[in-house]
């Protein structure tokens, strides 16, 4: 990239940021910089605000690179002091951090409002900031010596005690000697006291693990006395010597034993105090069978084992902080148990480890071997089968002990006999068999333990043991020779059916293979009764009971498989026979049973919940209603039906197409949307909803699938909060053309209805998507199109529904720097990044965690990564100028690094077969290479004259395309590395990426311009005008897979989506203008909104459709600062930075005669008297100027006597007066038929006054200040009413009357707002937090119930004027900061305009209806009480008084 002005100072923030972010975070690591953090976040914030300053901007950076290196200086000082640090340090600390607050709020308002302009403009600008930097400094100064002075003293202090107890020492020395031994082991004993009595009150953390107490071991048996002794002798010497390996693998077939091995051995240890933890995998337990809670479930046996651990877990949940729970595997086994065990002996015992997915159990074993170099003293006792991936790990450590199903060895022959006498006392006790007949079965089992103990079982359950043995050990049959022939044998007996499993009962297998179809498929354990009600039958207690030797019915009812032996044999086709279980028929079994259910049981109201006035969790008995009114079966069902389908195949879901579409047509999504919000499982089934779509091959039922998720996306807080809402806050407001919004208004007809502003479609995803903290540098659609996938400045990789925009789950965090790409796996069930860490990382898009270790090998930052199209090979290319091949499952390098080019490698890819690569570099060339051999295939292609940012093949592999920082694209042909025609021009700045159409027909492509173009990949034309919308470099644009969208990521920190056949924008509004968006304002019938921007124009809206009404009013030269509408609306009036005040007809958009020139500098506000005959007008020139709206023409003089810029003017409610405020920190009444002042400039502030407004009586001004107060004034005598309102801790930029006069709400740059008695000066309540920026602009609606704020946030949030309360969630969309704020004159509606150059419409009424219904009957809405309700839905008796209004009442249905 060519070194731009702009590029480097882009360079030098970014450089100070990474200083600064360093700074941060050792002053959050270390006790001694704790008062520091804040300073350093201060100063992060400071730069980062400075990035998007317009003007001066070369004075500000250099101020932010100050900034920087005084932060370093303090940080490095304050390390080398001690705790605690004095009073005086403490107070020059906060000094400094209020002088950079003084800094952050004047740099915001530089890129701020219209009327604050001067900070951008005006001469005294590099004076200003020169101010900054001498106040700052002088605090910096008062630092480094109160710290100099500390050090100092901290030193003599350090030498006087030194000199203290070298005297002492001396007089003692001899004494010490003779009872140092003594000394050392009580000093021990006092640690170890004083650190366990210091992390008890720390105690709460350790309540943050989530450990799996089914992971413990407690499902199995220990070793019978006598047995195993080999073994067991053999690993219990490993583990008390200290010279053998660390590591002992017991490895063997299944049913040998292993597990109850180490459940004897981890009770051992556990009573000898030697055991660290245990974890026992198991099939039957799903939640064991992967990684997640592993280190949880370890750490809390630690802290439990060995109390003395507990301090050290619980500073590593300190240090891992609030990501705890999405933390990546290998950081938390580090800080939760390698950490803490660095010193101490312990044994951790790990069983089945086969029977994790083998992903993960790869990764928990890859890090557990790789920390024992820093756990020295930890061994690992680890059992399982002898699979693949686990053999190629571990063969080093295997137990080199006898096998324990060897039918030769007389020591498993003695352990079987053992066993098997044990099991069958009872039996020869009570004469049902005999010694001799219990010896022949123990000889016949094969040494193989769950062969033993399934034959046992088999024969204790029969009503003839005797009989059941002979029939066992029939030598013809050879049944207990092999554990497969038993278990045929079993299913045999109980379907009554021939050995070759050929039934004499046509009906008895199938009654059986459902019941184990419905077990091997549950996603959780299910009872005998649920698991007949979801097959409809009533056989699964007999089917349970003749399986009891292969079956388990657990202590809670639950039916589990015995053994996992036993559900591979019926999953294998060859060895089960006619018992053989498709998994996939199982899952459409129970996904059949599912829907059966819930169209059988949901019903509306199924809690008989008589209020809407709570929330779900409000409810005082709402468990135990959920209890009793939602049974097992109905709550499995719900959460479990769309599982299943997914699991179940395409043929299931083309064969109960029918069905689905019958339930999704009967109303019942909303029935199903009770129990899911009773469960608190909304978000779980918006992620199935989003899978199941694509398994349909029916468009009607994926379009209702795909409503319901719009439907529960629209409406989730509602929905997931309150049953009751789901009627009252969702039907009114779907969509008109929603089908189930149509559905259920024709169910519950007498709803609240919604008069005017009704949508008729689901709102478009945001057209910005916004969550990153900075620069996007790429992003990837999944291969299903499903979700996007991008990464950014911030080191943060982030996951959306593409479909709505919706963030998934938290931020993917790992990185320590800049995550340059991504890149979805084909299956898309991973990602892969690539950072300036220099590393790459995997990680699991359903989880969000981490997959393995790093990879590690580039020696500098990673530019581009990619997956090969079978997955299994990652490629990337380095800023070392390679490019290197990774094995995508393991994580190791595979061969050498491809070497060749001679600069950075920006851009690397696969060909569409996986057989080549090709790259391309900052050497100004593409290379193509053999992916199989690391070989450079042919010579370098060559033509572009600057460095290659961006390469990609086309899906047929024949063509490149490439983008290059020379400003043009190039197509060459992928088999002979000849360029394709001539390059495409078009992009004005590099391009930084580009891309193929699916179809291969189309290129995109995005450049540092800020725009994306499109171009007809066969002529090499452009498509179109150039996307326009991003205002910073486009760093990364892609097609959706099906080729109807194009992605695309940014510098200005947002993902935007496009429609390919409009070149549109999705979902928008109100876009028009093209720079910040500074003054809007209603009509007076609410009807039109006129916005004035930056961008020098005025564009007046239909407030109803949003859609612009005519052309841009342009006339004016510079920025416009303010507009508003005449009294009658017939006219607009502007004030603009180019010195004139225009007229324009609001019906024509004409500029109504001359332009009103008189001032000689900005004109920061203007104003129309109540009459419409006058205007007034505030200026950078220090005056105020009073024009005839007819002619044009100044009355009179200019009215003079403020000393600074007049930055607000307005009129009394009579028109008789005119109050102003100015910089020069004072407020002014003017008699405005003569111009003359009235009464001396009202004194008071001391700073300057931001914003004034005359009491509705017009008896009273009110005024607030950058001093952080707000005065009130008596508007006759110009006297102060009182005392300053004081509260606020920053500047008060925004204030205001409610319409009776009674209160006033303020705005500040301390984030809140606060309202106050007008009368008394008292705050009422607390301040309203919220807001996470400064608070820009407030107001009250005009019937006075509701107040609405605006915030540096981007974010618009409506308060309940009366209590004081949020309504609902912030109202979020705009990309900027959201500058103004206003209602229409019925209160119905907010329009607010931002710096991202929009404005946009709100509806005030959906705000709160969808939150709260304390107020019904609004503007907006209207109800109707009728008596009539759906047939056969039962309605609750009510006991709630007659003044509260019950929900039913609202959906029509009344008792």
């Amino acid at each position: 990239m060519t070194s731009t002005p702009r590029n480097r100072q882009l360079n030098i923030i970014d450089g100070a940021l990474l200083s600064a972010k360093i700074v941060k975070d050792a002053s959050e690591a270390a006790p001694v910089l704790g008062p520091f953090k804040a300073t350093a976040g201060l100063v992060i914030t400071i730069l980062e605000t400075i990035r998007d300053v317009k003007t001066n901007k070369k004075d500000w950076i250099t101020l932010g690179e100050h900034l920087s290196i005084q932060i370093k200086d303090i940080h490095d000082d304050l390390s080398r002091c001690s705790t605690p640090h004095s009073t005086e340090l403490l107070l020059v600390v906060n000094t400094y951090e209020q002088k950079l607050e003084d800094v952050l709020a004047k740099i915001r308002l530089t890129r701020g409002r219209g009327r604050f302009e001067r900070y951008l403009n005006s001469r005294t600008d590099k004076e200003e900031i020169a101010t900054l930097r001498r106040d700052v400094d002088t605090c910096w100064k008062d630092f480094m010596r109160k710290i100099t002075l500390q050090v100092l003293e901290a030193a003599h202090r350090i030498e006087e005690r030194v000199k203290s107890v070298g005297e002492d020492m001396t007089n003692v020395g001899k004494d010490l000697k003779s009872v140092g031994k003594d000394v050392k082991n009580v000093e021990k004993g006092v640690q170890k006291v004083e650190t366990s009595v210091d992390a008890i009150g720390d105690t709460s953390y350790f309540t943050k693990l989530v450990p799996l107490p089914s992971a413990t071991g407690a499902d199995h048996n220990t070793c019978l006395a006598g047995t195993r002794t080999g073994v067991l002798d053999y690993i219990r010497q490993w583990a008390d010597q200290h010279n053998t390996a660390q590591v002992c693998w017991l490895t063997d077939v299944a049913g040998a034993g292993k597990s109850t091995i180490a459940k004897q051995l981890s009770g051992e240890w556990k009573i000898e105090g030697r055991l660290g933890g245990c974890f026992f995998f198991n099939k039957n337990r799903p939640d064991t069978t992967n990684k997640q809670a592993f280190c949880d479930t370890i750490a809390a046996q630690l802290a439990n084992n060995q109390p003395q651990l507990l301090p050290s877990i619980i500073d590593g949940i300190k240090a891992i902080g609030p990501i705890l729970s999405v933390c990546p595997f290998e950081e938390k086994l580090q800080k939760l148990v390698i950490q803490p065990l660095q010193d101490t002996a312990l044994i951790l015992v790990i069983d089945a480890l086969d029977e994790c997915d083998e992903r993960d159990r790869n990764i928990i074993l890859r890090n557990l071997l790789r920390s024992l170099t820093q756990a020295t003293r930890l061994k690992l006792l680890i059992t399982s089968r002898p699979e693949r991936d686990i053999t190629e790990l571990l063969d080093s450590y295997r137990s080199p002990t006898d096998s324990l199903h060897d039918v030769g060895l007389k020591s498993n022959q003695h352990d079987i006999g053992i066993f098997v006498k044990d099991e069958m006392k009872h039996l020869v006790r009570t004469g049902k068999l005999t010694a001799e007949e219990v010896t022949q079965l123990a000889n016949r089992v094969n040494c193989l333990f769950i062969l033993a103990s399934t034959a046992c079982k088999v024969i204790q359950k029969s009503l003839r043991p005797r009989s059941r043995l002979h029939d066992l050990m029939d030598s013809k049959r050879n049944t207990l020779g092999d554990i497969n022939k038993l278990y045929l044998a079993i299913l045999t007996k109980a379907c009554q059916a021939d050995q070759n499993g050929q039934s004499t009962d046509s009906k008895a297998p199938k009654e059986v293979i459902e019941v184990l179809q419905a077990i091997l498929a549950a996603a959780t354990p299910l009872s005998i009764s649920t698991i007949d009600l979801l097959l409809g039958s009533e056989s699964t207690e007999r089917v349970v009971e003749f399986l009891s030797s292969v079956l388990n019915v657990r202590h809670d009812g639950t039916v589990v498989i015995l053994h996992p032996t036993f559900r591979e044999f019926l999953e294998d086709g060859k060895e089960a026979g006619t018992f053989h279980i498709d998994i996939g028929d199982a899952h459409g079994l129970m996904a059949k049973g599912c829907l059966a259910t819930m169209k059988q049981e949901l019903r509306f109201n199924i809690c008989r919940l008589e209020s809407s006035f709570f929330r779900n969790r409000d409810v005082p008995d709402f468990n135990e209603r959920v209890s009793k009114y939602i049974p097992e079966q109905l709550q499995y069902g719900c959460t479990h039906w769309l599982d299943h389908v997914t699991k179940s195949g395409r043929k299931f879901c083309e064969d109960s197409g029918t069905a689905a579409l019958e339930f999704v047509e009967a109303g019942s999504p909303l029935y199903w949307m009770e129990v899911l919000s009773a469960l608190g499982k909304i978000p779980k089934i918006l992620r199935d909803l989003q899978e199941v779509g694509n398994w349909y091959s029916e468009k009607k039922l994926k379009d209702k699938f795909k409503d319901i998720k719009r439907f529960l996306v629209a409406f989730s807080t509602p929905v997931s909060e309150s049953i009751p809402h789901i009627y009252i806050s969702t039907i009114p407001f779907a969509a008109r053309k929603s089908y189930i919004g149509q559905e259920a208004r024709g169910l519950f007809p007498k709803t609240i209805s919604v008069m005017t502003g009704y949508p008729e479609n689901w709102p478009e995803p945001p057209q910005q998507w916004q969550g990153h903290t900075s620069n996007v540098y790429s992003v990837a659609f999944s291969p299903d199109g499903c979700y996007i996938v991008s990464s950014s400045f911030d080191e943060t990789i982030r996951l959306w529904d593409a479909e709505t925009g919706q963030q998934l789950g938290e931020p993917l965090r790992g990185h320590t720097d800049i995550v340059w790409s991504v890149s979805f796996s084909p299956d898309g069930r991973r990602i892969v990044s690539g950072s300036l860490d220099k590393t790459i990382r995997l990680w699991d898009t359903e989880t969000g965690q981490q997959l393995g270790e790093p990879l590690r090998g580039h020696t500098d930052s990673i530019y581009s990564v990619s997956l090969s199209p079978d997955g299994r090979r990652i490629v990337s290319g380095s800023l070392d100028k390679t490019i290197r091949l990774w094995d995508a499952e393991t994580g190791q390098p595979s061969g050498e690094p491809f070497r060749g080019h001679t600069d950075s490698v920006h851009s690397v890819s696969f060909s569409p077969d996986g057989r080549r690569i090709v790259s391309g570099s900052l050497d100004k060339t593409i290379r193509l290479w053999d992916a199989e051999t690391g070989q450079p295939l042919g010579e370098p292609l060559r033509g572009h004259t600057d460095s290659i940012y961006s390469i990609s093949f086309s899906p047929d592999g024949r063509r490149i395309v490439s983008g290059s920082d020379d400003k043009t694209i190039r197509l060459w042909d992928a088999e002979t590395g000849q360029q394709l025609g001539e390059p495409l021009r078009g992009h004005t700045e590099s391009v930084l990426s580009v891309s193929f159409s699916p179809d291969g027909r189309r290129i995109v492509s995005g450049s540092l311009d800020k725009t994306i173009r499109l171009w007809d990949a066969e002529t090499g034309q452009p498509l179109g005008e150039p996307l326009r919308g991003h205002t910073r470099d486009v760093c990364s644009v892609l097609f959706s897979p099906d080729g109807r969208y194009i992605v695309s990521g940014s510098d200005d920190k947002t993902i935007r989506l496009w429609d390919t056949e409009t070149g549109q924008p999705l979902g928008e509004p109100l876009r028009g203008h093209t720079e910040s968006v500074h003054s809007v304002s209603f009509s007076p019938d609410g009807r039109r909104i006129v916005s004035g921007s930056f961008d020098e124009t005025i564009r007046l809206w239909d407030a109803e459709t949003g859609q612009p009404l005519g052309e841009p009013l342009q006339g004016h030269t510079e920025y416009i600062h303010s507009v508003s509408f005449s009294p009658d609306g017939r006219r607009t009036v502007s004030g603009s930075l180019d010195k004139t005040i225009r007229l324009w007809d609001a019906e024509t958009g004409q500029q109504l005669g001359e332009p009103l020139r008189g001032h000689t500098d900005s004109v920061l506000s203007v104003s129309f008297s109540p009459d419409g005959r006058r205007i007034v007008s505030g200026s950078d020139d220090k005056t105020i100027r009073l024009w005839d709206a007819e002619t044009g023409q100044p009355l009179g003089e200019p009215l003079r006597g403020h000393t600074r810029s007049v930055y607000s003017v307005i009129f009394s409610s009579d028109g008789r007066r005119i109050v102003s405020g100015s910089d020069d920190k004072t407020i002014r009444l003017w008699d405005a038929d003569t111009g003359q002042p009235l009464g001396e400039p009202l004194r008071g502030h001391t700073e300057t006054v931001c914003s004034i407004s005359f009491s509705p009586n017009g008896r009273y001004i009110v005024s607030s200040s950058f001093d952080k107060t707000i005065r009130l004034w008596d508007a006759e005598t110009g006297q102060p009413s009182g005392e300053p309102l004081r509260g606020h801790t920053s500047y008060v930029y925004s204030v205001s009357f409610s319409p009776d006069g009674r209160r006033i709400v303020s705005g500040s740059v301390d984030n809140t707002i606060q309202v106050w008695d007008a009368e008394t000066g008292q705050p009422l309540g607390e301040p309203l937090r919220g807001h996470t920026g400064s608070v820009y602009s407030v107001s009250f609606s005009p019937d006075g119930r509701y107040i609405v704020s605006s915030s540096f946030d981007k974010t618009i949030r409506l308060w309940d004027a009366e209590t004081v309360q949020p309504f609902g969630e912030p109202l979020r969309g705009h990309a900027g900061y959201v500058a103004s704020v206003s209602f229409s004159p019925d209160s119905r509606r907010v329009v607010s305009g931002s710096n991202d150059n929009t404005f946009q419409l709100w509806s005030a009424v959906v705000c709160h209806t969808l939150e709260e219904q304390s107020h019904p009957n609004t503007h907006m809405v209207s109800t109707t009480t009728l008596n009539n309700a759906p047939d056969k839905v039962p309605l609750p008796q009510s006991n709630e008084p007659h003044n509260s209004i019950h929900f039913l009442h609202f959906v029509g249905l009344v008792y």
